[in-house]
Parts: C-alpha cells; sequence; structure tokens
C-alpha cells in the first residue's frame, strides 16, 4: 500500500537545517489523513538541501509519448496519485517587485494552460480552491494572478505515480523526479 498523502509546510527550496530547525520542520509536518507520518522529512543531517520537485506547471504539459498513446493534439492528462506533496509558503507579499513577477508570470502562463488538466492536477494534491473556469475578470485580478502563481510554482509532487487515462502506463514520481523512461517495445 502507498502511504498516506501529507504535506510538508512549510518547506524551503533551499536551506541549511540544525538540529533546531529539523526538528521544527518536522513538528510542521501534516498528514492529509490525520495521522503523523515519522518518514515525511529526511533523518540525515544535510547542510544545504535544494528541492527539485514536479510542479503543476510542469504536470499540466506532461503527456505519454508510447506508440500507443494518442498522437491527438489534445492528448488527455496524465493522472495523479499522490501520496506525498509539498507546498511551498509564497514569497513575503511585501515586496512589490516580487509580487509583479509573480503576477505578469501568471498572466503570461494563463493563456497557455490546459485548465481542466491543472484542476485536475491540484484536486488530486488536495487542493480544491481553483474556479471550474477562467473569467475575463478573473484573468485580471492580482489577488487571482498571485494565487494561480503559487498553485502553479509551489505546489510539489513529491512521491506519487502518474497514469495514462488511455493506456494505464504508470510512471513513478520518487523524490519529485518523474521516471518516464520507456521500454524499447513501447516505442514507436
Amino acid at each position: 500500500l502507498m502511504e498516506p498523502l501529507h504535506f510538508i509546510i512549510p518547506s524551503l527550496r533551499t536551506s541549511t537545517r540544525s538540529k533546531d530547525t529539523r526538528s521544527a520542520l518536522r513538528s510542521t509536518t501534516h498528514e492529509y489523513s490525520g495521522r503523523s507520518h515519522p518518514s515525511a522529512l529526511p533523518q540525515r543531517d544535510h547542510r544545504r538541501i535544494i528541492h527539485f520537485t514536479m510542479r503543476l506547471l510542469t504536470h499540466n504539459v506532461m503527456r505519454n509519448n508510447s506508440a500507443a498513446a494518442s498522437r491527438s493534439d489534445s492528448p488527455p492528462p496524465l493522472r495523479i496519485t499522490a501520496t506525498r506533496v509539498r507546498v511551498d509558503e509564497p514569497a513575503a507579499s511585501d515586496d512589490p517587485d516580487a509580487r509583479r513577477r509573480e503576477v505578469e508570470f501568471a498572466k503570461r502562463t494563463l493563456p497557455i494552460l490546459d485548465w481542466e488538466s491543472l484542476l485536475q492536477g491540484a484536486r488530486a494534491m488536495g487542493l480544491d480552491s481553483l474556479p471550474p473556469g477562467v473569467t475575463p475578470e478573473l484573468a485580471g485580478d492580482e489577488g487571482f494572478l498571485r494565487a494561480l502563481y503559487h498553485v502553479l510554482m509551489n505546489v510539489h509532487l513529491v512521491d506519487g505515480m502518474l497514469t495514462c487515462g488511455e493506456t494505464g502506463r504508470e510512471f513513478p514520481v520518487t523524490d519529485g523526479i518523474v521516471n518516464m523512461m520507456l521500454e524499447e517495445s513501447e516505442c514507436g
């Protein structure tokens, strides 16, 4: 069985962790199921930890490239089965340059997003706050754009599975890295 979904909040992209910091982070681990989970953070003492994990923005463009999958212009998104998710703290809201960059990034990314895929991925990772569609009013709202930036860039799939809805092919995600290697027989 897969371990229950849990969130690690806050998690730092790059950090120097002392014993006190590690225990503070361990105490902020919350499980989606409401039970504690001892393996939420590495037990090793790292001087510098850099987290490279799959974001919802990355998931939005991923597709199964095997020969058995559809070659249509809009193949179905990969379904997420999350066992561990990390949500990073948003940038400080008192920095006007950071706010401007977040809004501009979200504004320029919004037209190319597959919104249905984003909704599906966000729900699979425990986020039900996205609207079912984007109206022109929302697309111009700074608060919505900053929240969208947060969902796209600060929500990470650490461990789980991506499954193709067409073929059933599973792609494991371990420590934030998706293994999309195909067997030779799967290539077209």
